[in-house]
């Protein structure tokens, strides 16, 4: 099912589609999207649903823990294309990933850092981590994935020239910063609000040397940042 000339037809539209709401402009986000099967990320979808529904322009739920509570997602191709666009990834960059979910965003950031570049994506939940471990390896995309608290980033990696976090938080942890290069961008959404009806807002910001610069905003929501699995 993955790789095939359908899977291909589908990326092409669902790129068109992105590029036609403004979602994605940059073409070597293009290029990532089109080169990337999603299903390879989530095969029990891909396998109930079908191709078009996996191509679908909504998030993927794949897991849930004891209690139903949803924990992990694929998540919608709109938001991931706006926050890859002002990630501004280029390639020989190194970049963290807070949240690895099933790995498919992992892949994109993989294709578009290139050979030359390192990604390094962390995740609190062990069985998802394998999950996407074994995804990304299937696909041949050079991400690193690791298991432990994305609230304090990955430092035997660090410094990395972008991160990227998909998952809410009501703050941005020092370690973050500091892992961080002069110059180098943060992606994150911020929690305004909390509760059922909480703001959410995802924010660009540009790291000096004595703190953040906004650079943008974009709507958006996510699952909170946990601090335990």
């Amino acid at each position: 099912m993955t790789d095939g000339p359908e899977s291909e037809h589908l990326r092409r539209k669902l790129v068109g589609k992105l590029r036609e709401d403004g979602l994605l402009t940059d073409p070597q986000v293009a290029g990532a999207f089109l080169a990337v099967p999603r299903e390879r990320f989530v095969p029990e979808a891909a396998e109930r649903d079908g191709l078009e529904a996996v191509y679908a322009d909504r998030p993927i739920l794949t897991r849930r823990d004891a209690n139903g509570f949803p924990t992990s997602s694929s998540s919608q191709p709109a938001i991931m294309a706006a926050m890859l666009d002002a990630l501004c990834l280029r390639p020989g960059q190194r970049v963290l990933e807070v949240g690895a979910g099933t790995g498919y965003n992992a892949a994109l950031l993989a294709e578009l850092a290139g050979p030359a570049g390192r990604v390094v994506t962390v995740e609190l939940e062990p069985d998802t981590a394998e999950g996407a471990r074994a995804a990304l390896a299937a696909g041949g995309h050079p991400a690193e994935v690791v298991v432990a608290d994305g609230r304090a980033g990955w430092a035997p990696d660090a410094p990395y020239d972008r991160m990227i976090v998909t998952a809410s938080t009501a703050a941005v942890p020092r370690d973050w910063f500091e892992q961080l290069v002069p110059g180098g961008r943060l992606v994150v959404p911020v929690r305004v609000s909390d509760g059922v009806d909480g703001v959410q807002v995802v924010c660009v910001l540009d790291r000096d040397r004595e703190g953040f610069t906004p650079a943008g905003a974009i709507c958006g929501g996510f699952m909170s940042l946990r601090a335990q699995a």
